[in-house]
């Protein structure tokens, strides 16, 4: 085990689940050498909850953002309180924002409304985007094509070798979580070797998708390490090397 640290690079530790334990939900984050955790923001309900949690640990850092899973319930004018909102809260990037194609979802025009009205303000903000893409990333790489010089990570990442390589070159970081531990995650597995390391991040997406280790659980910051563990193994490379360069990738990243 390193003692490298770790940044998780995608983590919903506002949410209610972790609203009786999370003051040693951080620690145990930080006894497993997890010193920074980003917050992406979901729906403008909670901006303020995020704001509060990360003015309280320094060591967890605000993304604001409307997130394509809950599209109806995000009004136009969202997206001018976002714009306003950033100026007076320093977010360390824009998002959770994206597409969601699966079936059952939103109306897609809807969701790239919202996708690329926020794409317009990271731009316009020069800040990095957090983006979510469920069977959705040829169209949002036609989206990111529309705005010159923004920067991001693709969360979770889903897609395919060929579509991560050009995400690379668009100046996008492939984020990868808990799911890359499962016997049966072919794609993912391949992407994580074939691409360089100083274009990965490390997430968990807590409290979702817990690793193999930990499945059926409330995932948590701490259990990156397993993360960790499984990419090292596939890419052949020390726990210490991965961490360094990752974390080195979320700082640069997120200015943090």
């Amino acid at each position: 085990m390193t003692t490298a640290t770790l940044i998780d690079s995608h983590c919903h530790l506002d949410f209610e689940s972790f609203d009786n334990d999370r003051e040693q939900v951080i620690q145990r984050a930080k006894d497993n050498h997890i010193l920074d955790i980003v917050i992406p923001g979901t729906e403008k309900v909670f901006w303020e909850r995020i704001n509060k949690l990360c003015t309280k640990y320094k060591q967890l850092h605000p993304c604001y953002g409307l997130h394509p899973y809950w599209v109806n319930n995000h009004d136009k004018q969202d997206v001018d309180s976002l714009s306003k909102y950033i100026e007076n809260t320093l977010p360390v990037a824009i998002g959770e924002c994206g597409l969601d194609f699966r079936d059952q979802q939103a109306d897609k025009k809807t969701q790239l409304y919202f996708f690329e009205a926020q794409l317009e303000i990271a731009n316009n903000h020069q800040l990095p985007v957090v983006i979510h893409s469920v069977k959705a990333t040829e169209t949002a790489i036609l989206s990111i094509k529309k705005f010159k010089d923004l920067k991001g990570m693709i969360h979770s990442y889903s897609g395919s070798i060929e579509q991560a390589r050009q995400l690379i070159d668009l100046g996008f970081f492939i984020s990868v979580c808990g799911s890359v531990t499962y016997d049966n995650a072919k794609t993912i597995k391949s992407v994580v070797k074939e691409i360089p390391l100083t274009s990965l991040l490390l997430e968990t997406d807590s409290p979702d998708q817990a690793d193999k280790k930990n499945m059926n659980k409330r995932n948590e910051p701490a259990y990156l390490i397993n993360t960790l563990d499984a990419i090292s193994k596939l890419r052949d490379t020390s726990q210490t090397m991965i961490a360094q360069q990752t974390t080195k990738n979320a700082k640069g990243l997120f200015k943090i």
